[in-house]
């Protein structure tokens, strides 16, 4: 809808303002004085109404045009009357009856005629049903016009019996009418405008024709006054319904005629106890003619006879409907199910085959009429199949038996079929058994792969997690004694995680099929080899050489892992390290996988590609690590971690350009923990989430007071874990902001092997922080084997040099000549180089020769606390000078 559509006013439609007009010529008519111009307004509404009409039929375009067109023509005819008699009451000529009634009468006739024409259906049990509604609305209508109209002429016979005759025959034909157009609303159920305008209309003029002719009787009938006016509304009334869409509308299905509805069901009894009411009525009050009486008597006879009626032709129409309609729907249903319906004999040869038999097997349905049904079946199903279908023949009439079979295609493939087969030998709708057969082939081959899905790892096709669990428990509950024991082994890939990063989970999933395989390989048919997710394989061994055959397992799978993978172009070799657990009496499912994997961790601290059997001592630094973990988690709530930072100092001036931000936990009773055993716990938790950036915080305060004494910036170590957390980026933004730090003075220190392992996203994360101005530099560089082009890719500012090399550079001549190299590198690439561990003079000496920049080492300063470092700096006045540096 557009916005002016929106914005304008609704437009009141031609069928409202018509009643509007009605209403309000009406008013005009009856409020004003009699004359020759007032008068006009009874000729100039039905003729309005006539025009009308003809818009009305030539916009919508109803099916019916002929009553609509004979309704124009009552219109024409009642505007000829009122003028008629305008003329003569006018002329002074005016008398009953005249030429005038007479078209009055014809105009009756003609609008009766078009609504009964309105009203008739096609549908022969509609027609019957209507028939009764129409007699009992028209009888009650007629009593009413007896009553007004010829009552009192029986009353007082000096009224003549000719007039009453003309005064009795236009509201006795409207009676025939309002009853017809009673019947054209009720098939819409009262809700359609156009209907009800006409019965609402014909209503009208019967009742002002009535009224009309008691006072003609009386020879008081004259212009002006309510009678005439009632006169005036109906036409119009009627006319509105003709400008309504709904005239053209096609009428409700003949079924909606049997519906019930309160308006339709009130009308009806209204109509029914009229009779039997105004008898009533006039009996007790002992007035009315004998006449009168006997004629009430007979209508209410009628009427109550025709309502009977009228119910049971209702009851039976109902009930042929409702069976033929089951019946269509049945033969429906069997004709366009894709199931395949068949009716077999006693003997069980094919009676009868539903389309359905082509649609899903491919078989023509003629072609196996007087064939058995089982040569439909598969051989391995056949004797089954007999067996159930002789079953229900045994069990009798009315009993079923249900069974799934494999049916043959007429191209020899086969369907899964769940048969339904009922006895109805003997009955009277159908004499046969009734076999149906549905086609569940799609249904239980998804069964069967949602099953396998339940229980098997989606990549490789192993087993899962559930699957290895129940396996398990049942190898633990049927042990026994005098057999080898359980074995479960616990294989984690060692550095998985670097191929994924560096060459796309593609590549990483293809690597993990492969390893399945080799999995598969080495373990026996008895075993179950699983994968528990990630990287993580499991093999569970059963009663097959205990501790002896899982080592023999182990080692051959590790030596299958050392042969290389082509993927990708590259040759890709993985090693692995393996826990082995052997299950002890009473040992649950849970307690036997936790020490495969601590055995598997104990592998990996021993450095990778090895192998491990569990043993019990291994459980308490396991223990020890879990106390660790939980205690670091309230660690940094409990204040129990603080910030040292040791100062990096230049070895050409000996100022203090930068401090290093080391992180200290001060244990409630173990006293001072090494970062070297806490770190790669909080690493593992996740836990150097919260830490690391409670570090970036707390080194961006301390650093926003060295402003205009201390060091120029902080350096801040961050984990490989930080830098793929998502959001890490804005993690630092924020705490720029929330300090008020330029980000000049701030240092972010990645470990080498961090850059090796994850070349794609450390890149791009490290683009982003230093494109928010901050440096970054390489930590321990020399151990993770950097090649020149990673210096080249990665946004480096500088390189830290590692302690091993600091330590050999006043000795080893090989070892000398790496440092130096390395310093020679950073100087062509114009990067800035520190030197960490620097504890003897040689070793300072040697470094300056060399061309480092800057130094870091005990000989230099200790980490120092942040009061130390405050009170230091604050008592030089300026920028500290460490008389070492300057040797």
């Amino acid at each position: 809808m557009s916005i002016d559509q929106k914005l304008s006013p609704p437009v009141v439609s031609r069928s409202t303002a018509t009643l509007c007009l009605a209403i309000a010529l009406a008013v005009v008519y009856f409020v004003l004085p009699a004359g020759t111009g007032v008068e006009l307004i009874r000729v100039v509404a039905p003729a309005g109404a006539f025009g009308a009409i003809l818009v009305g039929v030539a916009k919508e375009q109803p099916a019916k045009k002929l009553p609509w067109a004979m309704m124009s023509v009552s219109m024409g005819l009642l505007a000829a009357a009122h003028l008629a008699w305008s003329s003569l009451y006018f002329g002074g000529e005016v008398s009953f009856p005249s030429v005038a009634d007479g078209l009055h009468v014809a105009a009756s006739v003609v609008m009766s005629a078009s609504a009964v024409l309105l009203a008739r259906r096609r549908a022969p049990e509609v027609d019957a049903f209507g028939f009764f509604e129409s007699a009992i609305v028209g009888i009650a209508v007629g009593v009413g016009v007896w009553l007004i109209v010829i009552e009192p002429y029986l009353s007082n016979s000096s009224l003549g019996l000719s007039g009453t005759i003309w005064a009795a025959v236009a509201p006795g034909i409207g009676a025939i009418g309002f009853a017809a157009s009673f019947r054209s609303a009720a098939h819409s159920s009262f809700r359609q405008f156009a209907p009800m305008a006409v019965l609402v209309g014909i209503g009208i003029q019967t009742a002002s024709d009535s009224l009309r002719g008691v006072v003609e009787l009386r020879g008081d009938f004259a212009a002006g006054g309510f009678i005439a006016s009632l006169g005036i509304a109906a036409p119009l009334v009627i006319a509105a319904g003709a400008l309504d869409p709904s005239m053209a509308r096609r009428p409700a299905d003949y079924v909606h005629a049997y519906a019930v509805n309160i308006g339709r069901t009130i009308g009806l009894s209204v109509a029914v106890l009229t009779p039997m009411t105004v008898l009533l009525a006039l009996t007790i009050s002992d007035l009315g003619s004998s006449t009168t009486r006997l004629l009430f008597a007979a209508c209410a006879i009628v009427s109550v006879t025709m309502a009977l009626a009228r119910m049971w032709v209702l009851m039976d129409a109902v009930r042929s409907l409702t069976e033929r309609r089951g019946q269509d729907r049945l033969a429906a249903m069997v004709e366009h199910s894709s199931d395949v319906v068949m009716l077999i004999d006693e003997t069980g040869d094919i009676k009868y085959a539903s389309p359905g038999l082509i649609s899903t097997l491919g078989h023509r349905s003629a072609d196996w009429i007087g064939r058995p049904l089982v040569d439909l079946i598969a051989d391995e199903d056949r004797g089954a199949a007999e067996h159930e279908i002789a079953r229900v023949i045994e069990l009798g009439i009315d009993n079923t038996v249900k069974f799934e079979s494999n049916l043959v295609r007429v191209d020899g493939q086969r369907r899964r079929m769940e048969a339904t087969v009922a006895n109805l030998l003997g009955g009277d709708a159908v004499d046969g058994v009734v076999a149906t057969f549905r086609d569940v082939t799609e249904q239980r081959d998804l069964e069967r792969q949602l099953s396998h899905r339940a229980f098997h790892d989606e990549l490789t096709g192993l087993a899962n997690r559930a699957l290895f669990l129940d396996r398990m428990d049942h190898a633990l509950r049927v042990a026994r004694p005098d057999s080898d024991p359980v074995v479960v082994l616990f294989v984690d890939l060692d550095d998985f995680k670097s191929v994924n990063d560096a060459l796309g989970h593609g590549v990483g999933d293809q690597l993990l099929r492969t390893i399945a395989d080799r999995i598969r390989h080495v373990t026996g048919g008895g075993d179950t080899p699983a994968r528990l997710g990630g990287d993580e394989f499991a093999v569970l061994l059963e009663d097959r050489g205990g501790v002896t055959r899982a080592l023999d397992v182990a080692e051959q799978l590790l030596e299958e892992l050392r042969l290389p993978v082509q993927l990708a172009g590259y040759d890709l070799a993985v090693l692995a390290s393996v826990g082995v657990a052997v299950a002890a009496p009473g040992m649950t499912t849970s307690s036997l996988l936790r020490d495969a994997d601590i055995a598997m961790y104990e592998a990996k601290r021993a450095g990778k590609g090895q192998i491990k059997i569990f043993d019990p001592a291994m459980r308490l630094g396991a223990t020890t690590q879990l106390e660790f973990r939980s205690e670091l988690g309230s660690a940094l709530d409990n204040g129990e971690l603080r910030l040292v930072y040791q100062p990096l100092v230049s070895l050409r001036t000996g100022e203090v350009t930068g401090a290093e931000a080391l992180l200290r936990w001060r244990h409630p009773t173990r006293g001072e923990v090494s970062p070297a055993e806490f770190i790669p716990i909080a690493e593992k938790s996740g836990l150097i989430r919260s830490i690391g950036e409670w570090v970036l915080n707390e080194a961006m305060s301390e650093a926003k007071r060295w402003q205009t004494r201390g060091p120029r910036y902080v350096s801040i170590n961050v984990s490989a874990v930080q830098l793929r957390t998502e959001g890490f980026v804005g993690v630092v933004r924020d705490a720029l902001v929330r300090n008020q730090l330029d980000p000049a003075h701030v240092l972010l220190e990645v470990t080498e092997t961090v850059l090796v392992s994850e070349i794609e996203s450390a890149s791009n994360v490290l683009a982003e922080l230093r494109a928010l101005g901050l440096r970054i530099a390489i930590d321990d560089f020399g151990t993770g084997y950097c090649s020149l082009s990673y210096l080249q890719r990665f946004p480096v500012d500088i390189l830290k040099i590692d302690r091993q090399f600091v330590d050999e550079v006043d000795g080893d001549a090989k070892q000398s000549s790496l440092a130096k190299m390395i310093l020679q590198m950073s100087s062509t690439l114009e990067i800035a180089t520190v030197a960490e561990g620097i504890e003897r003079p040689s070793q300072l000496a040697a470094l300056r020769q060399f061309g480092c920049d800057i130094g870091q080492g005990y000989l230099l300063s200790r980490p120092l606390e942040v009061s130390v470092l405050r009170e230091r700096f604050g008592i030089a006045g300026g920028q500290a000078v460490y008389a070492a540096a300057n040797g």
